[in-house]
């Protein structure tokens, strides 16, 4: 029997330049810093259910105290639940987080931009990763 995986990597050609589109800037309320963290995401719910318990290698683009912009080479609906699991290279280990899908660009051939806002949860790390970007706004 031959296993599958879910896991799917960004592609090898490299992060492209990608600036956000006035819409998605105006919605803004936070100031993002840029980052290019490895992260992976899973999908929890979708209206496609075929989508549920997709695996995806991902990178951040920027992010705040609740929101994170990434790229990926699959296309994630808007809509889509997802915990995300991101590699802080400053610390040691990965802060669990989820968050549902609000916007989604097409950028090139094989990637998409993704923005996320992120949701609260006692089993997550929001509160260590709010706390994070708050400290490195005031410094």
């Amino acid at each position: 029997m031959q296993s599958t995986s879910n896991i799917v990597s960004l592609h090898k050609t490299g992060r492209p330049e990608v600036a956000p589109t006035q819409s998605h800037s105006e919605q803004r309320t936070e100031v993002r810093q840029s980052c290019g963290e490895r992260m992976f995401i899973q999908i929890t719910q979708a209206g496609d259910k075929k989508l549920v318990g997709t695996t995806l290698s991902c990178q951040t683009v920027d992010a705040s105290p609740h929101g994170i912009k990434f790229l990926v080479s699959e296309f994630v609906p808007i809509g889509c639940l997802l915990d995300l699991w991101v590699d802080d290279q400053s610390r040691p280990g990965k802060f669990f987080l989820s968050g549902d899908v609000r916007w989604t660009q097409k950028v090139g051939e094989h990637n998409t931009l993704v923005g996320v806002r992120l949701q609260e949860g006692l089993a997550t790390d929001i509160e260590s990763w709010k706390d994070l970007y708050a400290a490195s706004a005031t410094a």
